[in-house]
């Protein structure tokens, strides 16, 4: 019982850290910043709420991804409860360390380090299901964001007007739209992001399917929402100072391409990172050259330092923090 405990500790830890981490990528434009810090927090509130709700409405919107993100279908050996809880451990770690000194990091690339590198570190590099791992987890993770950059700025492009005045947006609607935006973006990364946290504690709870399907979910939803009230203020402010100088029209649309695109990967088995494909979204509306230079670095840092660091931690919570664990 102590390890099936530890695990979903673990996962409340997770699902608050990714909360904490991932709230001010939705509603950073929302925020203001005075000289002592934010002032303001409604939007972090605003941001958790859709987060805890998208993270709920996963149970029945994202089956199909909640099957792919099952370490089992990506590495082809007997998997323990201590190979799933140092993943959980390792990516609780590293997200909240990342929260702590107000870095942006990815929840899905650091899950994913702690799968396939103590799958090569346990069972070998014959282990991995490559051509599942490639064609269903790593073609849409790196496709994604690069799918929003370019489909979002090619539409700005259609849709741009030159020689035509600029019609001044009506204050309502804009604020109506920059909230609903940011609801829409809240709400997709809770449907993407909780079953991959989920389907990691589901592996402690075996007893019935009800327990298994509903209990994780409850878990992330719940720790979300806290963790972007409680700690949601420090990485948003560092986003706060990334905000690109969009008009409400634009900042919607890259809501709405986020909310649509992240949520049909959700629904269709796609493991997508939202982090990502928002930023890259919202560097296709800006249209600016160095907004897409930004993003796309910022695409490939976490498969250059998250996915192998969050896996060297899993390895190393395996081979020495879970045997102290099971002596206890």
């Amino acid at each position: 019982m102590l390890i099936v405990e530890a695990g979903l500790v673990a996962l409340f830890i997770l699902a608050l850290a990714n909360g904490a981490n991932d709230v001010g990528k939705s509603v950073a434009s929302l925020l203001h910043v005075g000289p002592n810090g934010l002032t303001g927090r409604q939007p972090l509130l605003w941001g958790g709420f859709f987060s805890g709700m998208g993270s709920l409405a996963a149970v029945l919107v994202s089956e199909r991804l909640f099957a792919t993100f099952t370490p089992q279908k990506i590495v082809n050996a007997s998997i323990d409860s201590s190979f799933v809880l140092a993943i959980l451990l390792a990516a609780a770690v590293w997200v909240m360390l990342a929260t702590f000194v107000r870095i942006p990091v990815s929840t899905t690339h650091a899950i994913l380090g702690g799968i396939v590198l103590q799958g090569i570190f346990f069972f070998g590099v014959s282990s991995l299901a490559w051509d599942f791992l490639a064609i269903r987890v790593l073609l849409p993770l790196a496709g994604g964001p690069l799918a929003a950059l370019i489909g979002v700025y090619l539409f700005e492009r259609l849709i741009r007007h030159p020689q035509a005045p600029k019609e001044e947006e009506k204050p309502r609607w804009a604020e109506v739209s920059h909230w609903g935006s940011a609801a829409a973006t809240a709400f997709a990364r809770g449907v993407n992001d909780a079953p991959k946290m989920a389907v990691l504690g589901a592996f402690f709870l075996t007893a019935n399917s009800f327990e298994a399907t509903w209990i994780p979910y409850m878990i992330v939803a719940v720790a979300v929402v806290f963790g972007s009230i409680a700690l949601g203020h420090r990485v948003a402010t560092t986003l706060t100072r990334r905000v690109l100088p969009l008009d409400h029209g634009q900042r919607f649309r890259a809501g709405v391409a986020t909310a649509v695109l992240v949520s049909a990967g959700a629904y269709l088995g796609a493991p997508l990172s939202t982090t990502h494909v928002h930023s890259g979204a919202v560097a296709g509306a800006s249209g600016l050259k160095d907004s897409i230079k930004t993003s796309l670095r910022g695409m490939v840092v976490p498969w250059l330092v998250t996915l192998p660091a969050v896996g060297l931690i899993a390895i190393l919570f395996a081979e020495f923090g879970l045997r102290i664990l099971a002596l206890a």
